[in-house]
């Protein structure tokens, strides 16, 4: 979380030099570079430090109930808000309760005759380091094209 701060802090003094019409551009631009970065990661099935996700578990015959990847839809449905005062990408409605319960590995009853399961963490949105220095390339970008 000190990385986070740091940013907010070297966002905030840029901001301070930035008319609101230049702000909501740029944070416009930050939730959709996000928003891409994280549905790619997500359809890599990779979790923002870069290891994969946890497989889903098998039944008592030793088969995974559904064949494929985790979550190959869900990146699609990665919802973008932004203004000039910040940026914001999540998800939204039922997505947002599936992904919260993977978030942080909840444990839930997937429906009301079900016995409650406990679900392995899977991180579907985050920051790594990668991102943290892919807003600092754009900042400047934008920076740059400005002045």
């Amino acid at each position: 979380m000190d990385a986070i701060a740091g940013l907010n802090h070297w966002l905030d003094q840029i901001a301070l030099r930035l008319e609101p019409g230049q702000r909501r551009e740029l944070m416009r631009r930050l939730a959709q570079g996000l928003r891409i970065r994280h549905r790619d990661r997500i359809k890599q099935q990779r979790d923002p430090d870069g290891y994969r996700f946890i497989p889903r578990k098998r039944n008592q015959i030793g088969r995974i109930k559904r064949q494929g990847a985790l979550f190959q839809n869900i990146g699609k449905q990665l919802k973008t808000e932004y203004s000039p005062d910040h940026a914001a990408v999540g998800f939204g409605g039922r997505t947002a309760l599936v992904a919260k319960v993977h978030q942080d590995g909840e444990n839930i009853k997937p429906n009301k005759y079900a016995k409650a399961t406990q679900y392995s963490i899977r991180k579907l949105v985050g920051f790594s380091k990668d991102d943290e220095n892919w807003i600092q390339s754009e900042i400047q970008n934008f920076l740059f094209r400005q002045y």
